[in-house]
This record gives structure tokens, C-alpha cells and sequence, in this order.
């Protein structure tokens, strides 16, 4: 009696959640296959250098120092850069998460972008001529800027162009600088991708904890649901006393059939994908995962944006001509990073010798045992091409050549270190790692043979997506039914007519 009480009562919970969530489980694998080929809008690095005007040294008249002191804040700033904005050369210094940018000629901090300027730079960058129209609005956030990476720009100028891609373009008002461009194509697939698969909607994403809870809990929900569906799908599964006409399943055709069958060959990856992705979102602090640190950051750096780093002024002599200057510190030393368009970078050491491509191995090496202190070095290696815990993914290249530290301590730690800016590129330790399975290989299928891009990869994803859609389809479609003909007797009812299947078959 309580056996056939808990079965109605789990059968009854399964259908009206699959009724309130079947259609977001359902598109969650319609935008995750979206989101395969589609990646959200973004200004890589390399669209940005290649929009980036010539640096005219010689128009330089002060250095970063003095313009750091013009802005009269206290500290030294977080990172320090030098590019052309508006046809002049302008310092961007970053601090308490903002930016703010300095004349370097006149050594005067800048006044806020007006929209003429950040006109004419939206059409630079698309290089449209004067004759495209363009809209320029003012915003703080919007549906592809409502991420908290734009924190430290806001607000913009939304530059909303009439070429044939339909660009929009947002330029920072504090720094002048473009900081994202998109098109008509990118927003359209993104609603049907990102947005929907990551209930990216701007009124609830500005709202980062409620966000995160219902994201979590729908999820959760979603799982239950899944778990449930498995279990029921199991109970009447009838692999050697089958019923009638050697049925394994005790339905005979229709949307009931399907979803049993298809359950019973996708659920448990419906029900891996589902928890993965709530695991994602680490719930009561599980599944954290890992990410580098700002003191981790500042270690490898081995001290402040102080005096003796900015105090340099910027080369003349450059290899050749120069978009963007970056004054960093590495292990303690001072360094100017160049970049060119074309993305290529070289280092000027603390001596103002001649520009280097790469850091020292060994300054790496020692740079690298000040982040883990008390740990012993194992082995570093120069890569060439990524490894099971450093690859691509189809949206995100990888910086290459990296060096990798392993570290002989109780996590078995792993640094990756970029030799051309002297950036932790990747912190792996046993969350990481656990994280890498339970997320990466669990939900995005990154497993190590897979090599986390390529056909492979794809066609997986696809196929289980397919399967996993047509179980979440089959299961809204009987949704609805059970919606439109709720008044019916209850001896209608598809728990009781399959319950009378199975006491038949007992009998």
C-alpha cells in the first residue's frame, strides 16, 4: 500500500514538474547547441589591435609617472597602459576598478568621451565611411554588457550603426576606447543561445544573487525532475516478462512510448548534464573549482606599479611600429610590454637593452616558486601546444607558447605562465581538477580524448543533445496534453491505467 502510495505520489511530482520545466530543460538544449557554434558578443584581443591606431611616441611629453600624480589618488594603480584615442596618445590607469585615462602630451586627466568622438571611433573601427548613419545613445548596461567585465568602463556610448552588418558599437565614456562590438547576426543567435541558456536577461542578470538563485533552484528543480523520470522509467521497463505483443514498455504508441523509450536512452545523460550544471554554479560551496588570485597575481609580479616601474618613460626605438604599451612588473623587475597590430608583443627589460620576445625560463621558474613559497618545484616545461589541463575550446584560443610549473605539494599544483607578458594564464590544483571533470567533461563533454574542440567533439554533443531535446520535447508535449484535458474522470488518468498495466501483469 505505502509502495503504491510513493509510486503515485513520485509519478504525480515527475508529470507537473515536467509541466512547469519541460519547456526550459527543452531549451536549454536547443541554446546549448547554439552556443556550440555561436559564441556570446565580445572584443577579442585581436580585434582590438587591429583596430588600434599607430602610437606616435614622439608626441609623448609625459611620463606615465606624472600622469599617475595629475589624477591625485592615493596608492599606485592596478595596471597602466599607453594607446591613441581621438588621434592623440592618452594613459589609462586602473584603479579601485576603474579606469581613468590621462592626456600624454598635456598631462591632464581627460575629460569624459563626448558623443562625436565615440561616433567617429565606432566608425573607424568598422571602417564605414561618414556616410553610414549612426545612432548614438547613452546607456550604463545593457543585454551584452551586463556582465560585471564592464564595470570597470561604464558607462558608454552605444554607437548603433546602418552599415549591412547592423553593428553596435559600445565605447567606454571613461576611456574613449572601444569596448565591445556586435552585429545583427551575433544578437539575433545569441537570444536563442546565451541569453536563454544562462537566463541572461538584463533585469535579472543586474541582479547578481537573485540571478544565481533562480538559475541554481531551476536547475535543482530540474534534476529532481530528471532523477524522478529515471526511476519511473526503470520501474516499468519489462526486459524478460514483457507485456503484451513482447512490449519491453507498457506503451503501445504515442507520445507516452516515446518518452519512455527516450528516457530510457538519454536520461542518465540528461541527468549528468543537469547536475553538472548545477554543480557549476558551486551549491553550499561544492564544486568550487579554481581560479587565480590577486595576491597569487601580485606574487608573480613581485611587488606594486610604484614609482620605479612608472618612472620609465615610453621607447623610441621600437622594432617596429607600436599600437599599445603596457607597464608591468615581473619577479620584481620593471617592464614595458609593446604590442603591434598584427598582435605580435616584445618585452624591453629593466636595462632598456633591446626588446625581447619572451621571458627568461629561469626568471619564470623563480617568479613561479614566489607564488607557492612553501612548495617544491617538480619539473617546468616550455609547451608548444596545450595538454589535458591547458587545451582550446572552439570560442577560446589558446595563448601559446606557455610555460608550465608543476609543483610538488599536497594539491600537486600546476602554473601556466605566458613567457611574452609574464600573465598567470591557469591555477590547477584537486578543485580544479574536480571541477574540470564534474563541469568540463560532465557538461560541456571536454574530455581528454575528445581534446575539448573538433568534429568530434561536436557531432557527441549534437547527438546527445538530440536525444536528450526529443525526451525534454516528448515530455512537454505530454504536458500539454495532460493541461488541455485536465477536467477528465480520473480513471483517464495515465498513472492509473498504467498502474492497472502492471497489476494486470502481476496477476
Amino acid at each position: 500500500m505505502y509502495g503504491v502510495r510513493l509510486l503515485r505520489l513520485l509519478h504525480v511530482g515527475h508529470r507537473w514538474l515536467g509541466v512547469g520545466l519541460g519547456a526550459m530543460v527543452l531549451l536549454w538544449f536547443v541554446s546549448g547547441v547554439v552556443m556550440l557554434f555561436v559564441a556570446r558578443p565580445q572584443l577579442t584581443e585581436t580585434e582590438r589591435l587591429q583596430a588600434s591606431p599607430r602610437l606616435e611616441l614622439t608626441a609623448v611629453a609625459q611620463p606615465p609617472l606624472a600622469a599617475w600624480q595629475a589624477l591625485g589618488r592615493p596608492g599606485w594603480p592596478e595596471a597602466v597602459r599607453l594607446n591613441t584615442v581621438a588621434g592623440r596618445p592618452v594613459y589609462h590607469f586602473l584603479a579601485d576598478d576603474q579606469w581613468s585615462s590621462v592626456e600624454a602630451v598635456s598631462g591632464t586627466p581627460r575629460a569624459v568621451v563626448s558623443a562625436d568622438e565615440a561616433k567617429a571611433a565606432a566608425l573607424a573601427f568598422v571602417k564605414a565611411g561618414r556616410t553610414v548613419s549612426a545612432q548614438v545613445a547613452e546607456i550604463t548596461r545593457d543585454q551584452w554588457t551586463v556582465s560585471g567585465r564592464y564595470n570597470a568602463l561604464r558607462p558608454f556610448y552605444r554607437v548603433e550603426l546602418d552599415d549591412p552588418a547592423q553593428h553596435d558599437i559600445y565605447v567606454s565614456q571613461r576611456t574613449g576606447e572601444i569596448a565591445l562590438d556586435t552585429d545583427f547576426g551575433e544578437r539575433a543567435w545569441n537570444w536563442v543561445g546565451t541569453v536563454i541558456h544562462w537566463l541572461y536577461f538584463t533585469p535579472l542578470r543586474e541582479q547578481g544573487v537573485l540571478w544565481r538563485n533562480v538559475v541554481l533552484w531551476s536547475s535543482a528543480a530540474a534534476l529532481l525532475l530528471a532523477l524522478g523520470g529515471i526511476w519511473l522509467g526503470w520501474q516499468r521497463l519489462h526486459l524478460k516478462k514483457r507485456y503484451p505483443e513482447g512490449r519491453i514498455t507498457p506503451y503501445r504508441a504515442g507520445w507516452k512510448r516515446w518518452h519512455h523509450l527516450l528516457g530510457l536512452g538519454g536520461g542518465l545523460f540528461l541527468l549528468t548534464w543537469l547536475l553538472s550544471g548545477w554543480l557549476s554554479l558551486a551549491p553550499f560551496g561544492w564544486a568550487k573549482g579554481n581560479a587565480t588570485s590577486p595576491l597569487e597575481r601580485k606574487n608573480l609580479a613581485g611587488g606594486e606599479l610604484d614609482a620605479g616601474v612608472l618612472g620609465r618613460a615610453p621607447l623610441l626605438r621600437v622594432p617596429q611600429p607600436v599600437v599599445e604599451i603596457k607597464w608591468m612588473r615581473f619577479h620584481g623587475k620593471p617592464y614595458l610590454l609593446l604590442k603591434n597590430a598584427e598582435g605580435k608583443s616584445w618585452l624591453s627589460p629593466p636595462d632598456q637593452g633591446a626588446p625581447q620576445e619572451f621571458l627568461a625560463l629561469t626568471e619564470i621558474i623563480a617568479a613561479g616558486q614566489s607564488v607557492l613559497p612553501q612548495a617544491t618545484l617538480r619539473g617546468a616545461n616550455w609547451l608548444s601546444e596545450g595538454d589535458s589541463n591547458y587545451f582550446a575550446h572552439r570560442h577560446r584560443p589558446l595563448t601559446l607558447p606557455v610555460v608550465r610549473l608543476h609543483f610538488d605539494d599536497p594539491e600537486n599544483t600546476l602554473l601556466y605562465i605566458d613567457p611574452a607578458s609574464g600573465q598567470l594564464l591557469r591555477r590547477i590544483d584537486d578543485a580544479a581538477r574536480l571541477h574540470r571533470w564534474l563541469f568540463g567533461a560532465l557538461h560541456r563533454l571536454d574530455f581528454p580524448s575528445l581534446d575539448g574542440s573538433g568534429p568530434a567533439r561536436e557531432t557527441l554533443v549534437i547527438g546527445l543533445s538530440l536525444c536528450a531535446g526529443g525526451l525534454a520535447w516528448s515530455g512537454c508535449m505530454l504536458g500539454w496534453r495532460r493541461i488541455r484535458r485536465r477536467g477528465a474522470p480520473a480513471n483517464q488518468s495515465g498513472f492509473q491505467t498504467d498502474h492497472a498495466i502492471k497489476v494486470r501483469r502481476s496477476s
